[in-house]
């Protein structure tokens, strides 16, 4: 009976041994995990706090979006290794419906080289520690960007500026006679992980002048020293001289308004969709906020001549422009133009043309051919068309795009043009 009592009490052995080895492997596999639930909590409320605060250096925008890429990681490493039952809200469920949209756009990101994950993205006590480096140096980018923020700043080149980082918006009218006028609009927005974007409004009339009219609508991102007039000012004399349109009374009276302090009144705007519709917007043309940094301009610049300014997102212009001298229609033309340096959508270069209901593609793959088929074959069309019509171009490319529009006005009438006479 010896053989048998020694063969049960080593089964006994293996079978506590086992036990205990599984105990000790979930307690080990709890622990790694409440160290990568701490871990996110502390990148969360780091990301919280930073995007609260107005960010105007481009290295620290850099370095958040590093940040948020582990943390999106992280969740989606915890969603899959933490049984549903032991959620606990800390940071899955507590997730707010943005972050849950990060969650939800985790897997289109290749981000496994920053924790040093496989495919298989197993936990391990080593990825907890990578994730608790990265939310010690978040404590540390959470000071940077404290210190970072512009206004902390006394004094600006611009004074207007501050009201702007302030969140306040900016309008300057002048009203020089009942036929006379211009206005300027700048909307600050904060975008999470954007810095600050302002959308600017300028328009010039001149109703005895109707091709002077000209208005333009600009986004860009500001920092405590950009010169917001001078930006505007290179951007309308870049798309004027493309276009060879006749802007220089516009353009005049812009270069006076940083002149006159004085004549700008800020204002806050009352909680409306302002801010949902401008992130929307802003994330469609330039879906990486930082990219082109460095260059004083995107690949738009590299395919034509126009070359914008690096921190400018989105630019529409409209003006009147003189039709052909032997133009049967006796009206003006209407001018529309878009122009988004960062657009990334397409894969390939090419111009497309829209006019009566067919659509073609044009050999070329710049801008510059845009007024070229805008100065011969649309103004062509339009001028010999019975009923007024559009004329659409469209520049496409890997990284840029850009849509300019003719439309023909009605015309004008008989009694109209006497009178003129």
């Amino acid at each position: 009976m010896a053989l048998p009592s020694a063969i049960v009490e080593e089964g006994v052995s293996t079978v506590f041994s086992y036990i205990s080895t599984k105990v000790e492997d979930k307690a080990s596999r709890a622990d790694t995990i409440a160290r990568l639930e701490i871990s996110l909590s502390r990148l969360d409320i780091a990301l919280e706090k930073t995007g609260r605060i107005p960010t105007t250096y481009i290295s620290l925008l850099r370095s958040r979006k590093v940040l948020k890429r582990v943390y999106m990681e992280g969740i989606e490493l915890l969603n899959k290794h933490k049984p549903q039952d032991e959620n606990d809200g800390h940071v899955v469920v507590r997730s707010s419906s943005n972050l849950q949209r990060i969650v939800d756009r985790a897997a289109n990101f290749s981000i496994s080289s920053l924790v040093g994950l496989g495919k298989e993205k197993k936990l391990s006590s080593s990825v907890a520690q990578t994730f608790e480096r990265y939310a010690d140096w978040a404590e540390k980018f959470v000071a940077e960007v404290e210190s970072g923020c512009p206004l902390r700043h006394d004094t600006f080149r611009y004074p207007f500026l501050k009201h702007l980082l302030e969140g306040k918006s900016l309008r300057c009218q002048i009203v020089k006679n009942p036929s006379h006028s211009l206005s300027l609009d700048l909307h600050p927005v904060f975008v999470e992980g954007r810095g600050v974007e302002v959308q600017l409004r300028y328009e010039y009339n001149d109703l005895r002048k109707l091709g002077e009219h000209f208005g333009i609508y600009m986004i860009l991102r500001i920092s405590e020293d950009t010169d917001i007039i001078w930006t505007s000012i290179k951007c309308i004399q870049r798309l004027t001289s493309q276009f060879k349109l006749v802007a220089e009374s516009a353009i005049g009276e812009l270069t006076l308004l940083p002149n006159l302090q004085d004549t700008f009144h800020s204002y806050v705007l009352p909680p409306s969709s302002i801010k949902e519709i401008h992130v929307y917007d802003a994330k469609l043309v330039r879906p990486d906020p930082i990219c082109c940094n460095g260059n004083s301009c995107g690949t738009l610049a590299n395919k034509s001549s126009i070359e914008m300014p690096e921190p400018v997102i989105e630019i529409f212009f409209r003006c009147y422009i003189s039709a052909p001298k032997n133009n049967l229609r006796n009206a003006p033309l209407v001018l529309h133009g878009i122009f988004v340096p960062h657009f990334t959508w397409f894969p390939d270069e090419n111009i497309r043309v829209c006019y009566g209901g067919k659509e073609e593609n044009r050999s070329g793959s710049s801008v510059q051919q845009l007024e070229e088929i805008a100065r011969s074959d649309a103004l062509d069309y339009l001028v010999h068309e019975p009923e007024p019509t559009d004329y659409d171009l469209y520049w496409l490319s890997p990284h840029g795009a850009a849509l300019v529009t003719l439309k023909a006005m009605r015309r004008l009438s008989r009694r109209v043009s006497k009178r003129k006479r």
